[in-house]
């Protein structure tokens, strides 16, 4: 294939049998691979390539469907390669057609499951750089994504859909503990400078140097934010940015208790950021992840 045809490979410590009833059969497969949302198998006579219709959702109602064919054959007793076509006639589809495989082999270390396949685009000189650019590096990545939770099905029994609750859970508490860190640093002391940022270090007697603290703990605030994006599985520091604030606001209604009286007040607030940092850092250190596959061939 051309040097741009993606490439997975993910070692499996589980059985052929294991890995080939759960990419072989429809019902198995449209569990684990985000590539497809339905896979039906159509009717064949013996000895044909065994056709199917697939549907992908993306997202408001609208899905994208096609057809294609695949043949197994066993090359050596230890390694079976499925090869597969797939096509797509509607307009909204940016793939126009593919062809790519399936790879089974058997090793002392466990099974090695890969597969390499590109694809034809339509929409001309737009379409291919939407592919290069986004497209392409996406698929491989949602490729690479569910191989891994396959191998997480077949070694522990990790249903797919429970790995993929997890990373739904995961990114929705880390996204919000971010967006409240972020929001906080940038809004009311980087951009409007609210008087209510600046009585607690005027308190302290910082006096002139007040408006500079409140410029400093912005950034810091927006930092952590953007730490908590760049080391998404950083489970440390989710506990960190979701914990933190409960000693600080903790001194700050010791100081002065009418803090914690009023509606939406940082007590709300720091509970709320406990609760998302408790979820993100608990789940952090086990989640499934594109990184344990390999990305290009190993060399032979």
């Amino acid at each position: 294939m051309s040097d741009d045809a993606i490439y997975v490979e993910r070692r499996v410590d589980g059985s052929l049998d294991a890995v080939w009833e759960r990419t072989q059969e429809p019902d198995e497969h449209e569990r684990w691979d985000l590539r497809f949302s339905e896979i039906d198998y159509l009717p064949r006579e013996e000895g044909e390539p065994q056709r199917f219709t697939y549907r992908t959702g993306i997202g408001f109602g609208l899905a994208v469907e096609g057809t294609g064919e695949s043949v197994a054959t066993n090359e050596d007793g230890e390694e079976t390669t499925s090869v597969l076509s797939f096509a797509s006639e509607q307009a909204r589809s940016l793939i126009t057609e593919g062809r790519g495989f399936w790879r089974y082999v058997e090793t002392d270390d466990g099974l090695r499951f890969l597969t390499e396949y590109n694809y034809d685009t339509r929409w001309g000189a737009p379409g291919r750089l939407i592919d290069r650019v986004a497209f392409r590096p996406l698929l491989g990545w949602a490729t690479a994504l569910s191989f891994d939770v396959l191998a997480r099905w077949v070694e522990d029994g990790t249903p797919p859909e429970a790995s993929y609750r997890a990373l739904l859970a995961h990114a929705v508490a880390r996204v919000g503990l971010a967006l409240i860190w972020g929001y906080q640093g940038l809004v009311p002391k980087l951009l409007v400078g609210h008087p209510a940022e600046l009585a607690p270090f005027r308190r302290l007697g910082l006096g002139a140097m007040a408006q500079e603290a409140v410029i400093a703990l912005g950034v810091l605030e927006l930092a952590v934010g953007v730490a908590l994006l760049w080391r998404w599985r950083s489970a440390w520091l989710a506990y960190l940015a979701g914990l933190a604030p409960v000693g600080l606001t903790a001194g700050a209604v010791v100081a002065d208790p009418a803090v914690a009286l009023g509606p939406y007040n940082p007590v709300v607030t720091t509970v709320g950021m406990a609760a998302l940092g408790v979820v993100a850092g608990s789940i952090a250190g086990d989640l499934p992840t594109a990184r344990n596959c390999l990305r290009t061939p190993p060399e032979e």
